[in-house]
């Protein structure tokens, strides 16, 4: 009798250690930020589509989404984003959102070759927007300081049809390497207009705040230089700025710091963002790394990015 009990008691037990096991790599699974484990080569999907491509495009666009909208997306990285975004417009070319939202997240998370790559897909193949050369003259201009490069592309937007009629200025302001922030948050602005997704429009918010946090930087350098002029002796403190009527009051750190002067480098920066703008020979990596200002909290120190809706454009 204990005998024939022995293979049933094993056999609960080994169900329930399976059931423990399913158990444990669920919750593992459901604990992960949402990833895409493997995208296929356009080639290859564009055979198995059967005819049905723009089906099939869709149904990439839909992980797409899902992996810009994860809020833990920092956590995961963005390396699936540019083939997910290669692979929907490789299937569907006119796809003309796909190009937009992936060149502004790609950019805020600081991956601009591939956000370049993707935005020069689409003026190659897909359909004729002017926001895919105008925000390549952004990462141009205000990422890498590359004003040539940057007056090239707001050219080309400003002779694509229904391009602001603001980005002709911004060509000729870069051609004469005189591009400001000012210009940049106008840029920003003229972006944010276009986008009808909140994954988009936050990524542009956040870069927004970047150049917010430039132009204010930059002014107060202006009033340290003055401030140095007048009295002989270097500042010691920006306060001093406001104590000596050289700006009405310190303005808000748009990342929810504050202001300071760093002696050392001879300039201001933000207590919750390192990021500078730096004119450079050579293309280069901004010193900051992009927060979703809709998942995660503001750092308390220096260092330092939901796509739901699709477009389809003719």
């Amino acid at each position: 009798m204990h005998t024939a009990r022995l293979p049933l008691a094993l056999g609960a037990l080994l169900l329930g250690l399976a059931a423990v096991l399913n158990l444990d790599l669920a919750s593992r699974a459901l604990n992960r930020p949402y990833d895409v484990l493997h995208v296929p080569a356009g080639p290859v999907a564009r055979i198995a589509a059967l005819g049905h491509r723009t089906t099939l495009s869709d149904l990439y666009w839909l992980s797409t989404v899902q992996y810009i909208g994860e809020p833990r997306a920092q956590e995961r990285g963005w390396d699936r984003l540019h083939p997910l975004v290669d692979l929907v417009t490789d299937l569907d070319p006119r796809h003309g959102y796909a190009y937009q939202t992936a060149g502004i997240v790609l950019s805020a998370a600081g991956r601009f070759d591939e956000s370049d790559r993707i935005l020069e897909k689409g003026i190659a193949v897909g359909p004729p927007l002017w926001t895919f050369p105008y925000y390549l003259a952004f990462n141009a201009w205000f990422y890498r300081g590359d004003y040539a490069a940057g007056a090239r592309w707001a050219e080309l937007a400003a002779r694509t049809p229904g391009a602001s009629p603001n980005i002709s200025h911004l060509a000729v302001s870069l051609a004469s390497k005189s591009g400001t922030p000012e210009q940049a948050i106008e840029l920003l602005l003229v972006l944010r207009s276009t986008v009808q997704d909140e994954a988009s429009a936050a990524r542009l918010d956040e870069q927004m705040k970047l150049a917010i946090l430039e132009r204010d930087a930059q002014a107060l350098e202006r009033a340290v230089a003055e401030y140095a002029r007048r009295t002989d002796r270097p500042i010691a403190d920006l306060r001093q700025l406001v104590e000596a009527g050289l700006v009405p009051s310190l303005p808000p750190d748009p990342f929810g710091g504050r202001y300071v002067w760093d002696p050392e480098a001879g300039e201001v920066r933000s207590s919750a963002n390192g990021f500078r703008f730096r004119v450079r020979d050579r293309p280069h990596a901004p010193s900051f790394q992009y927060r979703n200002p809709l998942t995660e909290p503001a750092p308390a120190s220096p260092g330092s990015g939901q796509a739901t809706v699709k477009e389809r454009q003719p």
